[in-house]
């Protein structure tokens, strides 16, 4: 009987190590992330963040089961944009070229600058804020009808900006 023990160590030996002492928790999450993450798009979870990092589709198990590089190295949109370290220096991948300038800010924030039973009171408050796209929004609120100013589209900065102003009276 103790020899049987003994021979079960080394097949028990790298279940105990592979979670290199996390807790089992963890361990079975990160399975079951990556088993999820595989299902669906055929990648783990650490396939995901290579790909991200060199701007490539890479699968780690690529090479085992179809052997076929780690990396698919034709160009994707943010392959072309991404640096190499060479050293000191940052340098786009060879044959490719960085934009020039930074994309343009999103406008895609709206704020609220006042709410208004009256119809009236909300479109002079539209025309106060007529320059930055205002627009009357009628809104029922517990079985009452508000007419909304809302701003927008605005950029992040944009609407921080106009909420500043807002507070500030």
């Amino acid at each position: 009987m103790r020899t049987f023990w003994w021979s079960c160590v080394p097949s028990f030996l790298p279940l105990l190590v592979s979670g290199c002492a996390l807790p089992a928790g963890v361990v079975i999450a990160s399975y079951a992330a990556d088993g999820v993450s595989y299902v669906a798009t055929g990648k783990s979870v650490t396939d995901h963040g290579l790909s991200i990092a060199t701007g490539h589709d890479c699968a780690l198990l690529r090479p085992i089961l179809r052997q076929k590089p780690l990396c698919d190295t034709g160009e994707t949109e943010r392959g072309k944009t991404v640096l190499v370290e060479n050293g000191k220096n940052s340098v786009p991948r060879p044959g490719t070229a960085l934009a020039t300038a930074p994309p343009a800010a999103a406008k895609n924030r709206y704020v609220m600058v006042g709410s208004y039973l009256s119809a009236d009171n909300a479109t002079r408050a539209q025309a106060r804020y007529a320059g930055l796209n205002s627009a009357v929004v009628p809104v029922d609120v517990r079985g009452q009808r508000f007419n909304r100013v809302m701003v927008g589209p605005l950029s992040v900065r944009e609407a921080a900006a106009l909420k500043a102003r807002l507070a500030a009276g």
